[in-house]
């Protein structure tokens, strides 16, 4: 086929994409592009397996003798949606992040490992809204630029609001802020834990002056474990009101 795949893990949620294809390859000719995410092999599902494991299935069906070879790939709709939220008049736009099913945590035989216990998760979903379009929009947020935003983030199942960027915890601000109304981050670059996994998903594309509404799964939030201290409970669904102030330093429509 020409195809090298690669895998991505977030706790116990995997991915395995395409991540390079060699020119005038089979999988070149049938249009198979790098970070395409692969779904089945023949109606199986690969959504819980890692790039070994794919390849031990392709295997398997190449010994079989099998008459054809189907791969699936998630398609880039999505993010063609986001690019035109103003289109939608409101109307939110998802993808599903991670499938429903078993997320417990296995030794390689299959067993629990010491000092888990079994578990599962539903369907995780991350959805996106546009509550105020942009004035005029020529260039769209993108991995590696400089954001600028404020936000308020709350729990979707019982309203609390726990962040924001002016939010501020027992009338002080949260460490780190120094009292500023607005956040700067890499889109795409952030360090692990230092801000919503989801942020990466629903700013992309977003506009300077647009206020985006970016509900995030526990899954790219904070999981089984939650953050009492924030009154975050376990298996929290996510809500995040976000505006774009600036990309890389221009407070101007880009």
């Amino acid at each position: 086929l020409g195809i090298e795949l690669a895998d991505v893990e977030f706790r116990t949620n995997r991915r395995v994409f395409v991540k390079s294809v060699l020119p005038s390859s089979l999988g070149a000719q049938y249009n198979i592009k790098p970070n395409l995410v692969l779904v089945k092999i023949n109606n199986q599902s690969t959504e819980r397996t890692n790039a070994k494991g794919v390849a031990q299935m392709m295997s398997q069906i190449k010994n079989g003798n099998a008459e054809y070879l189907q791969l699936t790939f998630r398609d880039d709709s999505f993010q063609k949606q986001l690019q035109n939220l103003s289109d939608r008049n409101g109307q939110e736009v998802t993808t599903q992040v991670a499938p429903g099913g078993d997320t417990t945590q296995r030794n390689q035989d299959g067993s629990v490992k010491f000092g888990y216990q079994e578990t599962r998760q539903e369907d995780q979903n991350i959805s996106i809204q546009q509550l105020i379009p942009p004035k005029i929009c020529r260039r769209g947020a993108d991995v590696d630029d400089l954001l600028e935003i404020s936000y308020v983030g709350s729990v979707l199942e019982t309203g609390n609001v726990f962040d924001g960027s002016a939010v501020k915890i027992d009338g002080s601000g949260i460490p780190g802020r120094g009292n500023d109304v607005s956040i700067f981050f890499v889109l795409g670059k952030q360090p692990f834990g230092q801000f919503p996994p989801g942020w990466d998903v629903g700013l992309s594309g977003m506009c300077v002056g647009e206020r985006r509404r970016v509900i995030v799964p526990p899954v790219l939030g904070y999981g089984s474990i939650g953050v009492p201290r924030r009154n975050i409970p376990p298996n929290a669904t996510l809500v995040y009101d976000i505006s774009l102030v600036s990309i890389n330093g221009f407070a101007t429509p880009q």
